[in-house]
């Protein structure tokens, strides 16, 4: 039977009772929510808010603990260690409010964190269908952090439920995530847990605090006093011109969608021009929740009818005539709700759209699809003019809030550090790939984000696995200079700190697409070194890794680790390889494998200086991998 995925909250207080006020209610943190996975053989920290001096009592099945909340109203229990299985049941208690969560499970735990290929989602990825229609693990569960950002660390999250991985939910997992867990899954018996905490488009420095960016509190605020100032400022013109809220949307009154009544005057409403971005339509600077209004005609009522709203930036619920005809949690897909029976009228109809954008432009923007009320017989056009008015909202701090220092640190990693992990899974870098400076400077970022996360959740041993990053733009004709291949160098460099790993993906990368569609072998990878590194499996877990060379007779000699059962090549002759000369002109090598080392030398040059492999954006022609398939990591001997 399929568990609940709800938090279930019962409030009962007896008459005459004395406690803490109704508005000051008992919280948990939305990490121990129904379906949770609890990290095993660790002590776990429940946390969260009541009335202070209020006793707060935590039980897991029948083992109870009871704490005073402090005098600011937070409190914090610590459940003894469990190994892995259940479920267990987490019950919360004051003397007037119970918060019950079911179906836990203690296993382990890891965080993936980082830009859009990390966030991207099984829905997205290849075999799409395929993996959504087969997904059938009540042992795999997935939290998605919301897209927040902030000034001022956060102690509690925006949002977020536990899903385990069925046809239901699976869709809106990480899909590098999903293909790591099910690999563990597959090698464990373990109950995985996977706390993605991702944001495409993010620089690394909006994922570290002040201490890993080596920068005092006075720094950072005069870093971002200037944004802040005009957020503070748009702020005020969104609460007076708008009635718009920063801390709850007006639109919902209670689970009511108060917005979407379709007798609610919306005449006073702005007018905005759809499709296009709320940024267009005099918006600017602002994220959050926007609700838009529309209406059109029918003459008759269609028996069948699809609502096409082509794609919308970020996310959606849509309402017609007051009714929930569907809800989309992610962008670059269509919206095509199908309105059920009974819900479209001859006459006049209302349609409603509430619009969820966390970065950049927001809105209707349809994109290549048609935005229309369509049937068999005909159909309704609804380009034009709509209404639209504010909600719940931030204001965009200049620039986008994924690429400034500590923001989503602050929203995204400060409140979730108490939880217990096993490791961490990380893909991000295009955003640092620019130029050379900040390519270079990612070496140094990185390894300190690293330092600086073990640190804060008191784990110096938790495994830090990256995804080197994957081929992209067309290929060079010539060897040449590249950001994305300082980027990776950068990269790597971190595997000088212990319990690091790197997956390889030269091989999956796509010359027109960012974002390649193969997440399945991404997370294979990654799952690789966490066999080796956490759980001691034998295997070959990396493709090979430049050791040494030594030049000799105008050759270059090359020794690798991690050659598995022998180097060879994936396809025709060995490529990739460039050598230079003293003069540091690079030019395409001949290369030989020998053993578990690679020659690499060129007739026009006797005295060799310097070799470069998969030096390039995309470098095409590099197939260096070790005999279990998997590519050999980028390098150069010297600049």
């Amino acid at each position: 039977m399929r568990s609940k995925l709800v938090f279930t909250v019962f409030l009962a207080c007896l008459a005459g009772c004395s406690g803490p006020s109704s508005n000051e209610p008992l919280t948990v943190s939305k990490l121990f929510r129904t379906g949770a996975v609890l990290q095993r053989n660790t002590t776990v920290p429940v946390w969260g808010t009541a009335a202070p001096s209020t006793t707060v009592t935590v039980t897991l099945d029948y083992a109870e603990q009871s704490v005073r909340a402090a005098r600011d109203g937070t409190w914090m229990v610590e459940l003894e260690p469990r190994p892995a299985g259940g479920p267990h049941q987490l019950m919360v208690a004051t003397n007037t409010d119970t918060l019950i969560a079911d179906n836990i499970m203690f296993g382990d735990v890891w965080i993936a964190s980082g830009q859009s290929n990390m966030e991207w989602t099984v829905a997205n990825s290849a075999d799409a269908e395929n993996e959504i229609a087969s997904a059938d693990d009540s042992l795999l569960r997935h939290y998605k952090v919301p897209r927040t950002w902030s000034y001022d660390p956060q102690d509690t999250l925006a949002g977020g439920e536990w899903h385990h991985a069925n046809p239901e939910h699976v869709a809106a997992f990480t899909a590098v995530g999903y293909s790591f867990a099910r690999e563990l899954r597959a090698a464990t018996d373990i109950p995985i847990g996977i706390l993605n905490t991702s944001w495409g488009g993010s620089r690394v420095e909006a994922w570290m605090d002040p201490t890993a960016l080596e920068m005092d509190e006075t720094q950072i605020a005069q870093l971002l006093d200037s944004p802040r100032a005009r957020a503070d400022s748009l702020m005020q013109v969104f609460i007076e011109e708008h009635g718009a809220s920063a801390d709850a949307d007006p639109g919902f009154d209670g689970d009511e969608p108060v917005w979407a009544d379709p007798e609610l005057d919306s005449s006073d409403w702005m007018d905005i021009a759809v499709p296009g971005s709320w940024e267009a339509g005099g918006l600017e600077g602002l994220n959050g929740f926007v609700w838009y209004r529309t209406t059109f005609e029918l003459e008759s009522v269609p028996s069948e009818a699809v609502l096409r709203l082509g794609t919308v930036d970020d996310r959606d619920m849509t309402w017609v005539n007051g009714q929930l005809v569907g809800e989309t949690g992610r962008y670059m897909v269509e919206r095509a709700y199908t309105v059920p029976e009974g819900v479209l009228r001859a006459g006049t109809n209302q349609l409603t759209v509430r619009v969820h954008d966390t970065g950049g432009n927001g809105g209707i923007v349809v994109g290549d699809y048609p935005l229309a009320l369509q049937w068999s017989e005909g159909e309704v056009q609804l380009a034009g003019m709509w209404k639209i008015r504010v909600g719940q909202f931030q204001i965009n701090p200049g620039g986008n809030p994924n690429q400034q220092p500590t923001l989503l640190y602050n929203a995204m990693i400060h409140p979730i550090f108490n939880f217990p992990i096993t490791g961490f899974i990380w893909y991000q870098g295009e955003s640092n790939a620019n130029d050379p400076e900040t390519a270079t400077a990612y070496a140094g970022q990185f390894q300190s984000m690293i330092l600086r996360w073990r640190e804060l959740w008191d784990n110096e041993a938790a495994p830090f696995l990256f995804v080197s990053l994957a081929s992209f733009r067309a290929a060079q004709e010539e060897p040449g200079e590249s950001n994305w291949a300082i980027l990776r160098e950068s990269q790597s460099a971190a595997l000088e700190l212990p319990l690091i790993g790197q997956a390889i993906t030269l091989d999956i990368g796509e010359a027109d697409d960012i974002h390649p569609r193969n997440k399945q072998d991404v997370g294979l990878r990654l799952a690789l070194w966490a066999r080796n590194l956490v759980y001691g499996d034998e295997l070959v877990y990396s493709g090979p890794i430049y050791r040494d060379h030594l030049i000799e007779d105008g050759k270059v000699y090359i020794t690798f680790d991690h050659t598995g059962g022998g180097l060879v090549s994936r396809d025709g002759p060995l490529g990739g390889f460039a050598i230079s000369g003293p003069d540091e002109v690079y030019v395409w090598a001949e290369a030989q494998i020998q053993g578990d080392s690679v020659v690499v030398s060129h007739p026009d040059i006797p005295d060799p200086v310097a070799v470069r492999y998969a030096w390039a954006d995309n470098p095409d022609t590099a197939n260096l991998i070790n005999v279990e398939g998997l590519p050999a990591a980028p390098f150069r001997t010297g600049q």
